[in-house]
């Protein structure tokens, strides 16, 4: 049973460990302590989600949300689940959770992802989740240890 929440400051520790886990597939491939994460937090109050399964309390990822547009009902969204928790349906099943919250609260009629033209395991994820693709938006981000990598923007209906 996968279990959504929103995120609150007692998540960070892990969510940090989550995100150093998957650096090499976001956006802002850099590590940030505790504190800054804590900062942060604090000052962008974020709209993202816990993820706990089996009534687990260590988290077994989070959602990710951002650039939500009122008017014209469309939001980003991402995922990030920590190895342990990697193969066994959980991020299509959040992912399917979280549409279907985000549809009925805020009414979205679309949502937005990027990734990494290198990670065939999140596109083939997003594919089954019904995502298409828009384009490649070359050199999008600039990796320390891959230099400028290409992302795929893909959107679905909800």
């Amino acid at each position: 049973m996968i279990d959504i929440q929103k995120l609150n400051e007692n998540d960070l520790s892990e969510v940090k460990e989550i995100r150093d886990y998957c650096l090499e597939y976001l956006d802002t491939p850099v590590s940030f302590s505790l504190e800054e994460t804590k900062k942060w937090f604090k000052t962008e109050n974020p709209e993202w989600y816990s993820i706990r399964v089996h009534d687990r309390e260590r988290l077994a990822g989070y959602i990710r949300t951002n650039d939500y547009d009122d008017r014209n009902k469309t939001i980003f969204i991402g995922l990030d689940l920590h190895p342990n928790f990697r193969g066994y349906g959980y991020a299509f099943q959040s992912y399917q959770r979280i549409m279907e919250k985000l549809k009925v609260e805020k009414n979205i009629r679309r949502f937005y992802l990027r990734v990494r033209v290198s990670n065939f395991r999140a596109y083939n994820l997003y594919r089954k989740l019904g995502f298409n693709s828009i384009g490649i938006i070359p050199e999008a981000i600039n990796d320390p240890e891959k230099g400028l990598t290409d992302v795929i923007l893909m959107y679905k209906n909800a």
